[in-house]
């Protein structure tokens, strides 16, 4: 009994980890397969395959996502090799492409929780067209003629969304660099 109640938390844990970290896991991915979709796909299909067999020597008390980006290069590396491609880059290439797509990845997280502060400060209406735009997909021509206004009327809004939600995001990140640096009593340069 106890076996299983250990398998179970240790799957819980798992599946919390990996949750937590897609969005940036997938994000190092794209960059390392430079954006081929299909590619990012079994990369990270296999990667969380062997995340999960790899489990038992993760440390608790580590960084889950340097292990598990680490994991997903060497995943890139092996697909890279068996698809025996024309190699554009070396493999000392790839590996700076990989230290430099992991902070880059580090912050999709970031900004997504930011863009949903900073959804939630939107008026009922420009959040209105901004769902029906980028949520439901609806063109800008079905926008306007279902709020019965002129296209370009939707253009000026989504421009003008798209600016606040752009400054807000980026002084949503500014402040938790600065609460960070506050937290552990670094200066700004």
């Amino acid at each position: 009994m106890n076996t299983n109640n250990a398998e179970t938390d240790a799957q819980d844990e798992f599946v919390r980890l990996l949750a937590s970290h897609t969005g940036q896991l997938l994000a190092f991915i794209r960059v390392m397969v430079f954006g081929d979709r299909d590619e990012a796909d079994e990369v990270y299909q296999r990667t969380c395959v062997v995340l999960w067999r790899k489990f038992e020597q993760y440390d608790p008390d580590g960084n889950f996502a340097a292990w598990a980006t680490r994991i997903a290069h060497y995943e890139v590396l092996k697909s890279r090799a068996a698809k025996k491609r024309v190699v554009v880059l070396s493999d000392v290439g790839l590996e700076a492409i990989a230290e430099a797509a992991f902070p880059v990845a580090e912050q999709v997280n970031d900004r997504r929780a930011a863009l949903s502060r900073c959804m939630k400060k939107l008026s009922c209406d420009d959040l209105a067209i901004v769902k029906r735009r980028y949520f439901e997909c609806q063109s800008v021509k079905e926008i306007a003629q279902e709020l019965d206004c002129s296209r370009h009327s939707i253009y000026r809004t989504l421009a003008r969304v798209h600016s606040m939600l752009s400054r807000c995001i980026q002084l949503s990140m500014d402040e938790d660099d600065v609460g960070i640096r506050t937290q552990i009593h670094i200066n700004p340069a």
